[in-house]
């Protein structure tokens, strides 16, 4: 039996409880420390543990940790190691949809916002659990990097905002035009900037004149950008959906059509205009209609709107009534049917097997929702279509009998993907896991019972 990949199977293993598991944190083999480090259920003890390993890819990665660093900050704000301080900067601000979104105490941000390292700097200026007096301290930055990461930041007081908008670098400036408050006497300066004078046409409060100037103004992007403020009436800009205002760039015409159709003050009868001369992109999407941004009431009023771009953006939403779900998984578009499917939990089953045979990365996480056939899940394992089948081994409700073929494939992705796979019976998984090929995805299967991995353990220390 290889121990260490089994070892560090186990590490990874989510059935299994940090009490089974905590022999690991003396074991010598640097990868499965690492493993550790990335689990959600860590204790102060095997925290510190772990804080205090002489490998900084194991502080790295518990410093990533968003349960660990709340815990082993006072070890690593002063890593001698710059990539354990970044990690802990940036966090887990950045992951997509991340599972816990625990603030790092403001006295250990503090610490990073003085550190000399600039990038360090700049990843807390990304965090989104930023203290507010962090962020000030931030904000005024000597680094240009630091300071352009703060201006995205919508947390800021509008104290801030004037010392930003007069920022040295552009990009700071541009920044800053996307969410704050400009104030009036600022307007004209940053209209007359040529580095911010698109991004500001996007966003600050004209009148008529202001508008009429920079309807004819030289630079397709100062057009564009009018097209969606949405501070000013769609009638003043109106003329941007004519076919001249854009005849030197036909790109750009068909470009500021979609960012004008997309409007929230458009009648339908100009919408309507406007949408038959645009050509459709599956990434038309009116984002005012998410479920960030609009009640369940005003969502449900757009189910059946002829514009699929106010379709896309209701079927985002999870918490969809029956009829609604029912309405849009019956839609002609596929990024309608593919965003129900990603969000709502119960999207109907026998929509989502063309979804993923359509391709895309969606397709590993739609097989795993709980309304997925399981005749479909069959058809996939069985199919010479390579990824179909890989996507297929990680089915949770794939039959056992169909798991069980999947471990004697001639495809190694395979057999290690179904190797992990709760679906696949106990009996197969304790036999893969003399398999050196399957061995460590086999000790993560979360099928695997305690009293078994405590066995190989145990195992692990008579061999040392």
């Amino acid at each position: 039996m290889t121990l260490p990949d089994v070892l560090r199977g186990l590490a990874a293993n989510t059935g299994l409880g940090l009490e089974v598991l905590e022999p690991l944190l003396g074991s010598l083999d640097q990868a499965t420390l690492v493993v550790l480090a990335k689990r959600a259920d860590l204790t102060g003890a095997a925290v510190t543990s772990l804080a205090r390993q002489s490998n900084p890819a194991v502080r790295a990665v518990l410093a990533h940790n968003a349960v660990a660093a709340v815990t082993a900050w006072p070890l690593l704000v002063g890593d001698t190691d710059v990539d354990v301080r970044r990690a802990l900067a940036r966090g887990h601000s950045k992951d997509f949809r991340p599972a816990i979104d625990l603030p790092l105490p403001e006295e250990a941000q503090w610490r990073l916002a003085r550190d000399a390292d600039a990038r360090v700097r700049q990843e807390l200026a990304s965090r989104r659990d930023l203290a507010v007096p962090v962020g000030l301290h931030l904000a005024s930055d000597p680094e240009a990097s630091v300071r352009r990461a703060i201006a995205s930041w919508s947390s800021l007081p509008d104290s801030v905002v004037p010392a930003l908008l007069l920022d040295v670098d552009p990009q700071v400036r541009r920044g800053v035009l996307h969410w704050a408050t400009i104030p009036v006497e600022l307007q004209a300066d940053l209209l007359a900037d040529p580095e911010t004078r698109a991004a500001a046409a996007a966003w600050v409060r004209l009148d008529r004149d202001g508008v009429a100037e920079l309807l004819s103004d030289s630079d397709v992007d100062v057009r564009l950008a009018l097209a969606g403020n949405p501070h000013v009436p769609y009638v003043w800009v109106l003329p941007l959906a004519d076919e001249y205002a854009f005849d030197d760039d036909v790109d750009a015409y068909e470009e500021v059509r979609a960012t004008f159709m997309l409007r929230r003050d458009l009648p339908d009868d100009v919408r309507e205009r406007v949408a038959a001369t645009v050509p459709p992109q599956d990434y038309h999407l009116a984002w005012w209609l998410s479920p960030q941004q609009a009640t369940l009431e005003q969502r449900l009023a757009y189910v059946t709107s002829r514009f699929v771009f106010f379709r896309r953006a209701v079927a985002m939403s999870p918490d969809l009534p029956a009829w609604a779900v029912a309405r849009l998984a019956a839609d002609d578009d596929w990024s309608v049917r593919i965003l129900l499917a990603e969000n709502h939990p119960d999207a109907p089953g026998d929509m989502i097997p063309d979804l993923i045979r359509a391709g895309g990365h969606a397709g590993w996480e739609l097989v795993k929702h709980r309304t997925m056939p399981v005749d479909a899940l069959t058809e996939f394992a069985c199919s010479d279509d390579l990824r179909l089948r890989r996507i297929a081994a990680t089915g949770p409700n794939l039959p056992a009998a169909i798991a069980i073929e999947l471990t004697d494939h001639h495809d190694l992705e395979t057999r290690q993907l179904v190797a992990a796979n709760p679906a696949l019976p106990l009996p197969k998984v304790i036999n893969l896991l003399t398999d050196p090929s399957v061995a460590e995805a086999a000790a993560s299967n979360p099928r695997l019972p305690p009293n078994l991995a405590r066995t190989l353990i145990a195992d692990r220390a008579v061999a040392q």
